[in-house]
Parts: C-alpha cells; sequence; structure tokens
C-alpha cells in the first residue's frame, strides 16, 4: 500500500499534508505470451471494452498483429493480422485505438499517414497530413508515453517540432514556439491544428530540449484532453466543444529544488542520457473515466542507469511517483517513491478493476517471461 498525500493547489509545503487518499495493491493478474510477445517492454498496447461488456489488453507482436487478451479469461482470445505491403499494407503497426467496435485508427510505418482499417485488416480510408498547410515536415509521432486520442469522430495526435539550424552557432534546436497537436477529422480526413502550443518554458531558443522531454502524454475524458510534458510540471485540458483551456502547476511533492526540471548541456551521447537520467520528468498520464481522474507518473532522477543506447531504458531504471488529479485538476495527493525497480510504469493502462502497472520491469529478479504480469491498484479514500 502506498499513501498519498493530498495538499492545497497553490501551496506545495509537505508539512502540510494530510494523507486521507490511498492507493492500495488489491490483486494481480498473469497472462500467458507465446513466443511472438514479449513479457518486458510491452508498451505498445491499448484497453478496450467491447459491446457485450468483455475487457482486453490489446497489444501488437512481432508478427505484425494486433493481439487481444480477455482480462477476466486471462488469455489471448483473438489476433488480427495486419499486410506490410500492397493495397492493404501498413508497414508496422504503431500507435492504435478502437474508433467503433469494428474499426481501428492505427499508424503504420508512414510518419505522415494514418489509417482506418476494419477488424479483417482492410483499410477503410487513408489520411495523410502532407496535403494540408503546416503539416507537410510535421511527422505524427508514435513514442511509448504518446497515445491516440478518439473523441466522436475526431482523432487527436502529437505532431513532432520541426528541427532547426542556428547558423550563429551551428546548434540544432526544436522548434517549441509552436503547435503540439493535430486534429483529424475522420468524416472529411481534413488535418487542423488544435490551439495548444508547447510550454511557454520550452519557447527560448538558447536551450536545447531533448526529445524525450517535449514527447507529451495525453489521455481524453468525455469532452476534455488532457496533456502534458514530461519536461514541465504543468498539466493542461483542452475543452474540444468550449475551446476552454486550462493549466496547473503540480511539481512533485518530493523535488527537492523547484519542480526538478533543469536544462544541461551536453556534448556526447554519453552526456545526453545522463542529463536525461538526472532530469526529473512529468512523463505519463492515465484517464481513469469511471472516477473523473487522471493518474500522472513522475519519473525521478537517478545516477543508476545501463547505457544500453536507448533512452526507454533510462526512464524505468528511474524511481517514480504517482500524482492523482480529479477531472478539473485539483491534484487530489501524490504517492510516495517507488524506488525498487519491480514495477515498469511504462507499461500501465487503466481497466475497469482499477490501475494496471507492470510487475516486469527488466530488474525485476522474479520475472516469469512467460507471462504479461500485473499488479492492480485500487485508488480511494
Amino acid at each position: 500500500m502506498a499513501i498519498l498525500g493530498s495538499c492545497n493547489q497553490s501551496s506545495f509545503d509537505k508539512e502540510s499534508l494530510q494523507n486521507d487518499i490511498l492507493i492500495i495493491k488489491y490483486d494481480s493478474i498473469e497472462m500467458p505470451v507465446d513466443s511472438t510477445i514479449s513479457a518486458v517492454g510491452n508498451y505498445n498496447h491499448v484497453y478496450h471494452k467491447d459491446a457485450k461488456g468483455e475487457s482486453y489488453l490489446v497489444v501488437s507482436n512481432l508478427n505484425n498483429e494486433l493481439v487481444y487478451f480477455n482480462l477476466d479469461r486471462r488469455k489471448i482470445v483473438k489476433r488480427i493480422k495486419f499486410q506490410q505491403e500492397g493495397p492493404h499494407g501498413i508497414g508496422y503497426i504503431g500507435n492504435f485505438n478502437f474508433y467503433s467496435e469494428d474499426s481501428i485508427v492505427l499508424k503504420g510505418l508512414n510518419p505522415l499517414e494514418t489509417y482506418s482499417l476494419n477488424t479483417d485488416a482492410k483499410k477503410i480510408s487513408t489520411f495523410s497530413t502532407s496535403k494540408f498547410a503546416g503539416f507537410q515536415a510535421r511527422e505524427i509521432l508514435g513514442q511509448p508515453t504518446t497515445c491516440i486520442s478518439i473523441y466522436n469522430q475526431y482523432v487527436i495526435q502529437f505532431t513532432q517540432a520541426l528541427l532547426l539550424s542556428d547558423l550563429s552557432s551551428n546548434r540544432k534546436y526544436f522548434d517549441l514556439n509552436s503547435k503540439a497537436f493535430a486534429l483529424l477529422d475522420l468524416t472529411n480526413g481534413k488535418y487542423t491544428f488544435l490551439p495548444i502550443k508547447f510550454p511557454i518554458t520550452m519557447h527560448d531558443k538558447k536551450e536545447f530540449w531533448d526529445l524525450f522531454h517535449i514527447t507529451p502524454s495525453s489521455a481524453i475524458i468525455q469532452d476534455k484532453f488532457y496533456y502534458t510534458f514530461p519536461g514541465s510540471d504543468s498539466l493542461y485540458f483542452y475543452n474540444i466543444n468550449t475551446k476552454q483551456v486550462k493549466q496547473v502547476s503540480a511539481p512533485s511533492i518530493h523535488s527537492v529544488n523547484g519542480n526538478g526540471v533543469v536544462v544541461r548541456k551536453f556534448t556526447s551521447l554519453e552526456e545526453y542520457f545522463d542529463v536525461y537520467a538526472q532530469n526529473m520528468s512529468y512523463v505519463k498520464i492515465l484517464a481513469d473515466g469511471n472516477n473523473n481522474r487522471i493518474i500522472r507518473f513522475i519519473a525521478h532522477p537517478t545516477k543508476k542507469w545501463k547505457n544500453s543506447g536507448n533512452l526507454n531504458d533510462v526512464l524505468i531504471s528511474k524511481p517514480f511517483s504517482i500524482q492523482i488529479f480529479d477531472s478539473d485538476l485539483n491534484l487530489l495527493g501524490e504517492t510516495d517513491v517507488f524506488f525498487d525497480n519491480f514495477y515498469d510504469f511504462l507499461d500501465s493502462f487503466v481497466g475497469e478493476k482499477g490501475l494496471y502497472i507492470s510487475n516486469n520491469h527488466p530488474e525485476n529478479a522474479k520475472i516469469d517471461e512467460r507471462f504479461l504480469s500485473y499488479s492492480i491498484f485500487k485508488i480511494g479514500k
């Protein structure tokens, strides 16, 4: 059991915390995998509930398939295999989500294209950003913390910032004084930008932000689109109907100085990873629609990381804590820090029974690679 502290939105005085929110591990689940599915680092997945009320974790595998795990029966019950080439080819499965019971919105290999397909893996439509002003060089980026959000006929996706060159200093930098999310209307195939920019604290061209600290995580509850950028403690929502934007500053209660994010210079790849490891990252949010809550994972600085050449490995080596907000962005509390590299917080989702966090951290000595394994947490007073 981890205690969450609640605190006043305008003050983060650790001495004033009231322990009236709990996050409690109450169950676990194991589901057997085959040789096409890795039990470790399984980040490309979606929780899906069908018309009959059955709950599934749908994951992509090495055979370019979507594999349906029934969470109640705890086994694989369905597979959809996608073509790589030809009229229905998508390359390889990227981010995906369900538009309806029998249609899927999916990112493939082409960074400018998004597809809608039926559950027989046949293309219904192809949507390309290249046809619209301002989008030609803006790729739709897929990362473990990004997702495809769907509201009615609209699809919301993160658009990668342009990498520019400063001729005076011969340095490259991301153009972060720009809009960050694309809105795709599935009824007419038109892309427009949402009026959402990267945080203003990132607009200074003199600072070079690494890719992961500018790659947002997002979630949706009803008509509110929530988002967070790892390099900022702010949490936001954009109301799709009213166009209202709200932002709150919510630094971790465990941060020693400020919000724990410091932009540092680096000259080598090793230093780049070390900078990332030493920064705090407000890295991932999940929507708990049943309880109208937003869950945010914060990765804390660490000096204990292995140089595998993969930033994901640096990220999951970090200790983490969890913040809980209501749907109006009031902070309800934050957990203690999880230090032991037992849970892989990137591999997490919210289902009917609560918050699922993978037990299959690469450093967890108890991993059984024959199973997807999750601890299930409940949040309450």
